[in-house]
């Protein structure tokens, strides 16, 4: 039971908040109680006593967190908050993730990005959800997984004094209700366009106010992350570097793991990396 406790992602339950907090208290005094029955003589009263004691504490203060948290003054609207200003559609979350595993030197890729969308249209537009999607390379292929209106993918186009070559990713809800929700997943395969073998960058586009962004980027098992960054680029605006908040390596540094909340929309997460 110790080990089963020891491997539990911990991090991850108390994410959830009271509830996860309040499940790992529960799960302790249940492993307290299951070793004090394991002993060969019979159950110590006064630890179990005390056990019981640790539980009704553990509910009382569930209690009063729920009770505080319902009565006390609520945040205003804005940045970090609610629907982060978001005027048509909010992002409750938005889920990369970037697959470097087939790529290679001689061809610069192709590397395949798994990108989802949990949508929330909050206004009544007509406007559909639009991200813009470029590269420098050959182009860029789109296969779409999961949908209830498919999407479309156009392009590419050339943009005077932009570099490379654009498209949009159009998922096409203009015409859903306010409050309405959708989710779509869809791969998005870079032919090339990755042709540094020592130092490169990918941007996450967040066109619209995002509560979550979730980045996993995969590494070839070959070809390690030595060093990355995160940084983030409002607008047209410069690269704003995140140090408070960087990207996690993992699994022999093949892995790299980054979790933004509250992303205003307009915006892009850019990724540095040596490998």
């Amino acid at each position: 039971m110790f080990k089963a406790l020891g491997n539990l992602n911990v991090l991850e339950i108390l994410r959830v908040g009271l509830a996860g907090l309040c499940f790992l208290l529960s799960l302790l005094a249940f492993w307290l109680i299951q070793r004090e029955q394991q002993r060969a003589a019979s159950p110590r009263k006064g630890i179990l006593q005390a056990t019981y004691i640790f539980m009704s504490v553990n509910f009382l203060a569930a209690v009063l967190v729920g009770v505080a948290g319902y009565l006390g003054p609520r945040q205003q609207g804005g940045a970090g908050t609610g629907d982060l200003g978001a005027k048509t559609y909010l992002t409750d979350s938005l889920i990369f993730l970037v697959d470097l595993t087939k790529w290679t030197e001689q061809a610069g890729g192709p590397v395949d990005i798994t990108r989802t969308d949990n949508i929330r249209k909050v206004s009544a537009t007509s406007d559909d959800y639009v991200i813009p999607y470029f590269t420098t390379g050959r182009g860029i292929e789109a296969k779409f997984l999961s949908y209830s209106q498919q999407p479309e993918f156009l392009g590419p186009k050339e943009q005077h004094g932009a570099a490379g070559k654009h498209y949009s990713y159009r998922i096409p809800v203009g015409g859903q209700p306010a409050g309405s929700t959708e989710s779509v997943s869809s791969i998005f395969t870079f032919l090339d366009g990755f042709g540094n073998p020592t130092h490169e960058w990918w941007q996450a586009s967040v066109a619209y106010p995002s509560k979550t962004v979730s980045v996993v980027i995969r590494f070839p098992d070959g070809k390690p992350c030595k060093k990355i960054e995160v940084s983030k680029v409002p607008g047209i605006g410069e690269n704003q570097p995140i140090r408070n908040n960087e990207p996690v390596l993992s699994n022999e540094r093949v892995i790299a793991t980054w979790v933004g909340l509250n992303i205003e929309g307009n915006s892009r997460m850019q990724f540095d990396w040596d490998w």
